[in-house]
C-alpha cells in the first residue's frame, strides 16, 4: 500500500483542524467554565435593569477566570481561551454597566429625599401643618385635593388632634418652636444612612438632617428621617411618606405613642 495513503499515518501539523473560534481541535476539548461564562454573558445585560441579577455577570467573571486560567495552564488538553475571554469581557462589561446604573438610581433618590424634605419644611414655614402632615399619612389615607386640605383639618377634629399630638413632639416641636429662626433653604444633609427595597416598587430610605438656627451660628436642629417611597409604574409616579422623625439623640422611632415608632436603623 502507498506509504502516502496508509490509515495509520499520523497527520501532521498543517492537517490540525480548528474550530470556529479559532481554537486548534482533536484531541482537546473545549473547558468547561469557559463555555459556562459565556452563557453567563448572554444572560447579564439583564443586571442593567435588576440589580439582584448582578450576581450573573459576577458569576460569569469568576467562571472566565477560571476556565482561561486551566486553559493556560494545560494547553495541550483544554480549548477555548477565546470564549473564556470573550465571557470575561462581556461579563465585565455588564457588571460594571449594572453597578453605575444602580449607584445613580441610589443618588437619585436620595436627591429626590432631600428636595421632599425641603418642601415638607415649606409647608410648615408657611403654616400649612395640614399639607405637612399629609406627608406624614400613608397614601391610603390621602383622599383630598390638596386645595382643601387646611379646611378639612379644621373641619375634622380626630386629624386635627392627630396632627397636633404628633407636631408636638420632638423634632416637630422645636421646629414650631423657632419656626422665625429657621428657612427651608438652609438644610444641610448630614448622612445618607440607608437605602434598602422592601418589595417590588418600595423602598425605605434612611438620611440625616441639619436645619441651622438664624441668629446663633452654634444652634440647629439636628434630625433623621425615614422615608417609604412606593413608585406606580401604570401612573409613572411615586408617593414619597415620612415613615419616622426623630432627634439624632437616639430618641428616633423611641415614642411609644408614636405610630411609627420602630423604624429606627
Amino acid at each position: 500500500m502507498d506509504e502516502g495513503h496508509s490509515p495509520y499515518q499520523a497527520p501532521n501539523a498543517g492537517d490540525e483542524r480548528h474550530d470556529v473560534w479559532g481554537e486548534a481541535t482533536g484531541y482537546r476539548r473545549v473547558h468547561w467554565a469557559a463555555m459556562t461564562s459565556v452563557f453567563l454573558a448572554v444572560l447579564a445585560p439583564l443586571a442593567i435593569f435588576i440589580f439582584g441579577l448582578i450576581a450573573i455577570p459576577t458569576l460569569g467573571l469568576i467562571f472566565g477566570a477560571i476556565g482561561y486560567s486551566h486553559i493556560s495552564k494545560k494547553p495541550e488538553i483544554y480549548a477555548g481561551k477565546r470564549i473564556a475571554t470573550i465571557g470575561l469581557s462581556l461579563s465585565l462589561i455588564f457588571g460594571l454597566w449594572s453597578a453605575l446604573n444602580q449607584y445613580n438610581n441610589r443618588d437619585y433618590l436620595y436627591t429626590q429625599a432631600l428636595e421632599q424634605t425641603r418642601v415638607w419644611l415649606t409647608y410648615i414655614k408657611e403654616g400649612k401643618l395640614g399639607h405637612a402632615h399629609q406627608v406624614m399619612l400613608a397614601v391610603q389615607g390621602r383622599n383630598h385635593d390638596a386645595g382643601d386640605i387646611e379646611e378639612f383639618y379644621q373641619n375634622d377634629r380626630a386629624i386635627l388632634e392627630e396632627q397636633q399630638a404628633r407636631f408636638a413632639r420632638l423634632p416637630m416641636k422645636l421646629m414650631l418652636d423657632h419656626i422665625d429662626r429657621w428657612e427651608p433653604a438652609d438644610l444641610r444633609l448630614l448622612n445618607n444612612v440607608l437605602q434598602r427595597g422592601i418589595k417590588k416598587n418600595e423602598i425605605q430610605l434612611v438620611q440625616e438632617y441639619l436645619l441651622p438656627l438664624q441668629g446663633d451660628s452654634d444652634e440647629a436642629i439636628a434630625f433623621r428621617i425615614q422615608y417609604w417611597r412606593q413608585f406606580f409604574p401604570e401612573g409613572r409616579s411615586s408617593h414619597w411618606q415620612i415613615e419616622g422623625i426623630g432627634m439624632l439623640d437616639g430618641t428616633f422611632g423611641d415614642d411609644d405613642n408614636d405610630s411609627h415608632a420602630g423604624h429606627n436603623h
